[in-house]
């Protein structure tokens, strides 16, 4: 008889609890902002360890929270937003990769801190229809079912989502993900990353052309491949 081990007993746990170390690490980095001016009050000694204890809770929380992103799970999520693949293996490296990029994205420069659900993103992919008739084509399908998901929001599947003055900062840091994943993939990690980020700069660029094609499909999928191809 087969006894099961930790392995097996934690992975179908591993996004829930991932989505929930985000939650700390968020939680963590917006308390000590917005308790900052209090702590100036406290005695020394005692100030001290109230900033040792958060930045400890937030270290913990980065360094468990992130998937193992390596260059082939990037080049499995990149063919399935193109519509090259849709097994289940990309799937998962699709919601993953995605969740990593959203995160680089926030940490470089993002004045908010919205969360995204690995979780419910996965459950959103598997239901996303097969659409082949072009990379773009697809990838914009993608695109248009992040944007009008609860996949991402200051409590991902519980409240409504992006505030409305928010909304085109989300829709623009959503496409430059999409972008650099129908790029020409990079050798490591390091340099995708600097894609991630040349992506981002480009679709700042053009950010008014992105907003005037976001809600028009055809639009939006010439518009993917094009930036796209500038990289």
């Amino acid at each position: 008889m087969h006894q099961p081990s930790l392995t097996d007993f934690f992975s179908g746990f591993r996004k829930p609890i991932r989505d929930a170390l985000r939650g700390v690490v968020t939680i963590a980095d917006t308390t000590e902002d917005l308790l900052e001016p209090a702590a100036q009050l406290l005695p020394e000694p005692i100030r001290n360890r109230f900033r040792d204890a958060l930045s400890a809770c937030e270290s913990a929380g980065k360094r468990l929270v992130y998937a193992p992103i390596d260059p082939d799970r990037v080049r499995r999520a990149a063919e399935f937003v193109q519509g090259l693949a849709n097994d289940r293996e990309s799937l998962e490296s699709c919601a993953a990769v995605v969740c990593h990029a959203w995160e680089h994205l926030q940490k470089s420069g993002a004045e908010h801190r919205f969360l995204i659900s690995e979780t419910l993103l996965a459950g959103k992919l598997t239901r996303l229809p097969d659409n082949t008739s072009s990379p773009g084509a697809t990838a914009a399908a993608l695109l248009g079912m992040l944007r009008n998901s609860n996949v991402i929001g200051l409590m991902p599947g519980v409240a409504s989502g992006i505030p409305g003055g928010e909304r085109d900062a989300t829709d623009l840091a959503l496409t430059a993900i999409v972008v650099w994943l129908l790029s020409a993939r990079d050798d490591g990690i390091a340099g995708e990353e600097k894609l991630l980020d040349l992506s981002s700069a480009l679709i700042t660029a053009v950010s008014e052309d992105v907003l005037g094609a976001i809600d028009q499909p055809d639009e939006l999928a010439a518009l993917l491949l094009h930036v796209s191809a500038h990289l």
